[in-house]
């Protein structure tokens, strides 16, 4: 039997679209001398919890809607995210171009000389891009966080034990952030960025701690909705305590982690009240159900694609006010993308969704030098 949808979950998600389009604009497009003000460093605070807001939701729905039959699937659906996210850093548009300068690479960097008709060494800009290609952004961080979870749920069946393991995991990613980053370091190159922050995003320690905690959650709440409650008010204490103790600004600090949840346990908090009082928005919920939707597209513009070249190529080094003005205007295109996107996925079904993803890889592989 399907489970009744939780809006609050979706109205969180919502929220932080809202807020992360026209703060990723300033962040692409707005002159580099800005980043250093208060004002721009309180922005990119509350940017920072925009990852966290989509990987607690993740991990929460991971368990709140698992069943045995949806193994498969639900593995389909990590791979799908990995896949997806490494498509928008791809350092090429062909497959024939990426295979070829990828020999090179390979080659020149083990000192070998590539035979013709590869070229004696990648250009400056694939190597570049190569750099990006293995970051560890958000939709790979969540794939593969699904992937592990997806795992752990197959074979531990007991909530109580699975709260107690996602809640021990959710801690030890947060704690042992700072020596995994630097350890590392060492790694090959594109096993490193899941290990460190370096030539990264959103490696897996600390931010897999922030889907283990939604898992934690997701998990009492089928048990017992008070230690929902209480496993909530953690994050929140430590969120109290910042009156007193500032946060480090480090990432990988445990305390920084607690924090950025505290802020997310209070907005929850605030939308499950809501709802309880009769609150209803359809605007949210559709942004909410496609969040990672929403990032990938507004992504491909901001900060570009493989098709596409950064916003800051056409309207770099501006002010606050057009900077503003180009948010909301990517904002209002993204809107606009989702709403068009989710009917006709309503109209055709899941095949939609499959068909246009392989129309893009089809058009990869094919596409000439």
């Amino acid at each position: 039997m399907s489970k009744k949808r939780l809006l609050f979950f979706d109205y969180l998600k919502g929220l932080f679209v809202i807020w992360m389009i026209p703060t990723h604009t300033l962040d692409g497009v707005i002159v580099p001398s800005i980043k250093a003000t208060p004002l721009y460093q309180s922005v990119a605070f509350f940017n920072g919890l925009v990852a966290p807001a989509f990987l607690v939701s993740s991990g929460f729905l991971a368990v709140y809607t698992y069943n045995h039959g949806k193994f498969l699937r639900r593995l389909r659906r990590g791979i799908e995210l990995m896949a997806f996210g490494y498509a928008t850093q791809l350092p090429t548009k062909s497959l024939l171009l990426l295979v070829t300068l990828t020999l090179a690479f390979v080659l020149s960097s083990l000192g070998i000389s590539p035979p013709p008709p590869l070229p004696d060494s990648p250009p400056e800009w694939f190597v570049r891009g190569l750099h990006v290609f293995r970051r560890v952004e958000i939709l790979i961080s969540i794939g593969s966080g699904v992937l592990v979870i997806t795992a752990i749920l197959r074979y531990v069946e007991s909530f109580r034990v699975r709260f107690i393991l996602f809640t021990l995991l959710a801690f030890l990613f947060w704690g042992l952030a700072p020596k995994v980053w630097e350890m590392g370091k060492a790694l090959p190159m594109f096993i490193a960025p899941y290990f460190t922050r370096e030539g990264s995003l959103f490696p897996v320690f600390p931010y897999w701690g922030f889907m283990f905690f939604g898992s934690a959650l997701g998990s009492s709440y089928h048990m017992d909705r008070r230690v929902t409650l209480a496993l909530m008010l953690v994050p929140l204490a430590a969120l109290a305590l910042t009156v007193f103790v500032p946060p480090p600004p480090s990432e990988a600090s445990v305390y920084n982690s607690l924090v950025r949840t505290g802020v997310l346990m209070v907005v929850l908090f605030v939308l499950i009240t809501a709802e309880s009082f009769g609150f209803r928005s359809e605007f949210l919920a559709m942004l909410g159900r496609n969040s990672l939707m929403s990032y990938a597209f507004h992504n491909a513009i901001v900060y570009g694609s493989p098709f596409t070249k950064p916003l800051a190529h056409f309207y770099g080094h501006r002010g606050w006010l057009e900077s503003l003005f180009l948010g909301a205007m990517i904002f209002a295109v993204t809107v606009l993308f989702i709403k068009v996107w989710e009917d006709l996925r309503n109209a055709h079904g899941p095949r939609f969704g499959r068909s246009v993803w392989t129309f893009f890889v089809l058009t990869f592989a094919l596409m000439p030098w």
